[in-house]
């Protein structure tokens, strides 16, 4: 019997570590670069070398976001891919991103307002743009750096109001060097416990514990790179050395044994000793996607003691995006934890919204109130009309009111942007279908790359194999990230084994 289950255990590692040492690959490259977002914002990717389903057809994908008039029957439209001037229409569409830094992510522009005086403003992932009238320039925020989140108006609309993840930063438009920075209190009801999605999110990918975290785990990376590649190498040098022997080449042979024994001896090293650490890695990233990740999104706790998610900031990483209420005279915040409402100096108490519609994790894509004085709420998890006042909300299309349902936080119509500026009237861009009675993309806008780090994203993700998986993608990562860990256990078991049986022989 023993005997039979190392066989089993060798054939298993043999195997499937040859099938599997090609997504660990892919893995650690996409997360490398998922782990250092800023570095990598200036590389895009070709959507041509991506499955069709990334493909900008008919404004999907994000390539829309909203719209802002600009006079003499133009507009500007943003989305993923920079500013863009088009008629009202949507017809003659043509770049408008001149000053901005090369790179679609340095380009993800998240809304785009005038102040009073005419000048224009944007916010990009990291950068906060105004245009001089000819190109637009980099405004910075001293201190910060987290990823911005949005822009808005001050109620006057002579400043603007930039949401960060943590914080909230108000800039004149008289002086754009005179920032102010924000910091809210503890919203009403708002708990400092985190998802324990949201730990081992930061626990995979090392930012639980700041730069030296990230570096650790991209040595992970590394090291399973290495087990990969040399895992590879031994499977193939024994046939390689098969065929020069019936060839007699022996010199050929004996080089290839050498070569064998060197990346055996380390393929056998890295595995020892980074063990713990690896399989940590593997199983980690299996409790970020279905079906593992639904207890982890339901379960909170309290912030890892001396982790970067322990702060006296209690918003750390949980705003997304402000906007002026003229009805109740205050702001309206969007959060990861539901909506809010603060004074006009953002000084007082956080008040929760108790009566408010659904907002996917990824936030929101519309926040914008219509001609009638409701709010216009839209994310992957539909698109609402929401009465503030009253608190009641109905879907945008049917006129239907909401039923929440168990399952994943997305709904049936993934809402992308939104416009109210067409001369067609109002538009809503989805991210997957697009928009409708809308004139052809021109070249340019439907040619734009992906950036680097979102094509990384849905390939570590698994969305890239949809169209191979379809519904089974969803369990990609889930069953790759176990078949990892068997192999690197399965590694180690016939290590134990060998040397036993060595040490036996001795």
């Amino acid at each position: 019997m023993g005997k039979k289950r190392r066989l089993t255990w060798h054939a298993f590692h043999k195997w499937v570590g040859l099938v599997i040492a090609v997504f660990m690959l892919l893995f650690c490259v996409s997360g490398i670069i998922l782990n250092h977002r800023k570095a990598f914002a200036g590389s895009d990717i070709s959507r041509s070398l991506l499955p069709s389903d990334y493909a900008i057809t008919n404004y999907n994908g994000g390539i829309v976001r909203g719209t802002l008039p600009y006079g003499d029957g133009k507009i500007l439209i943003y989305g993923c891919s920079g500013v863009w001037q088009a008629n009202s229409d949507f017809s003659a569409q043509e770049e408008f991103n001149a000053g901005m830094p090369e790179g679609q992510d340095n380009r993800n522009i998240k809304n785009l307002v005038r102040t009073k005086d005419g000048s224009l403003w944007c916010v990009g992932t990291f950068d906060v743009f105004r245009y001089d009238g000819n190109q637009w320039q980099s405004i910075a925020i001293e201190g910060n750096e987290e990823r911005l989140s949005d822009i808005t108006l001050s109620p006057d609309s002579a400043d603007v109001v930039v949401t960060g993840r943590s914080e909230i930063f108000t800039i004149s438009g008289a002086n754009p060097q005179d920032v102010k920075t924000h910091v809210l209190k503890a919203g009403e009801g708002l708990s400092s416990k985190v998802t324990l999605f949201k730990t081992v999110w930061k626990l995979h990918s090392g930012e639980l514990f700041g730069l030296v975290g990230r570096c650790v785990v991209d040595l992970i990376a590394v090291v399973l790179i290495i087990l990969s590649i040399t895992g590879i190498i031994l499977f193939v040098l024994p046939k390689s050395m098969r065929h020069f022997s019936k060839k007699g080449k022996q010199e050929r042979v004996r080089k290839l044994a050498g070569n064998m024994k060197f990346n055996l001896r380390w393929h056998n090293r890295f595995g020892y000793w980074t063990l713990i650490l690896t399989i940590l890695i593997a199983f980690t990233g299996m409790c970020l996607r279905p079906p593992l990740m639904i207890p982890m999104v339901l379960t909170k706790t309290e912030p890892l003691k001396g982790s970067a998610m322990d702060t006296d900031n209690i918003w750390n990483d949980r705003l997304r995006a402000a906007r002026w209420d003229e009805a109740s005279n205050q702001w309206l915040l969007s959060t990861s934890e539901g909506f809010f409402m603060v004074d006009r100096d953002f000084s007082g108490t956080p008040k929760v919204v108790k009566q408010a519609p659904p907002v996917s994790p990824m936030a929101a894509n519309v926040f914008c109130t219509d001609t009638d004085g409701s709010w216009l709420i839209g994310s992957f998890s539909g698109m609402f009309r929401w009465n503030l006042q009253t608190g009641d909300f109905v879907d945008y299309f049917t006129g239907e009111p909401y039923v929440a349902r168990m399952g994943m936080p997305i709904g049936s119509s993934l809402i992308a942007g939104y416009s109210a500026d067409a001369a067609q009237g109002p538009v809503v861009f989805h991210y997957d279908k697009g928009a409708e009675g809308l004139p052809p993309m021109s070249a340019a806008l439907s040619s734009q790359p992906m950036a680097l780090w979102n094509a990384a994203l849905e390939l570590h993700v698994g969305r890239c194999y949809t169209p191979l998986l379809g519904p089974l993608s969803s369990l990609f990562v889930f069953l790759s990230g176990l078949l990892i860990v068997l192999v690197l256990i399965s590694g180690y078991i016939i290590y134990r084994r060998t040397n036993k049986k060595k040490k036996q022989n001795k």
